[in-house]
């Protein structure tokens, strides 16, 4: 049974904003799950392409394991942004690293470096995309431009895991670059 609203007043056709912002918070109060069914739905009710609703699901996908689809709905946030470097072009290239397409990764991440070359998180991806494509001396360069206490957090799997959510194979890209410049700490 549907109820229109009576003449003269406006149907509420904005629950998509809900829908956004609960599944945003949710996405960052670590509840990926409930997060990518209300921004899945957000975008749905939205009914055409929106760059927020779309930056937001795909890192809810990237976290739900569904590289692919967030690899689909970065893209398409990027395409309404492109002029206009953002963070979670980071996040993408990470995506791209993790389907194994380093070419497009790497590519999206110069960008990005270009933007923010001082950020310690663009550093260690960068130095994880050197990694990849074997050039481990330059890896190594770039990883220890990483100032000495943020660079312990990208020895910690826990961090790279948990706290900043790097996909797999950037966490074992990243490993091979560490696990060499970074010496044991012995009592």
């Amino acid at each position: 049974m549907s109820v229109d609203a009576p003449f003269g007043t406006r149907k509420c056709d904005d629950l998509y904003i809900l829908l956004l912002n609960r599944g945003s918070l949710r996405l960052n109060n670590g509840r990926a799950k409930e997060a990518l069914k209300d921004l899945a739905q957000a975008s749905e009710l939205r009914g055409k392409p929106d760059g927020m609703i779309s930056q937001n699901l795909a890192r809810a996908r990237e976290l739900n394991g569904q590289y692919a689809a967030a690899d689909r709905e970065y893209s398409l946030a990027i395409s309404m942004t492109s002029n206009e470097v953002n963070p979670f072009w980071l996040r993408s290239a990470l995506v791209k690293l993790q389907l194994g397409d380093i070419k497009g990764g790497f590519d999206l991440l110069k960008r990005v470096e270009n933007r923010f070359p001082e950020a310690p998180e663009v550093r260690a991806a960068y130095a994880t995309f050197l990694a990849v494509t074997g050039e481990q001396i330059a890896a190594q360069r770039k990883y220890l431009e990483i100032p000495d206490r943020a660079r312990a957090n990208y020895i910690n799997n826990n961090y790279l895991r948990d706290t900043v959510a790097w996909p797999p194979a950037a966490i074992e890209g990243l490993a091979k670059v560490s696990s060499v410049v970074e010496k044991p700490k012995t009592s």
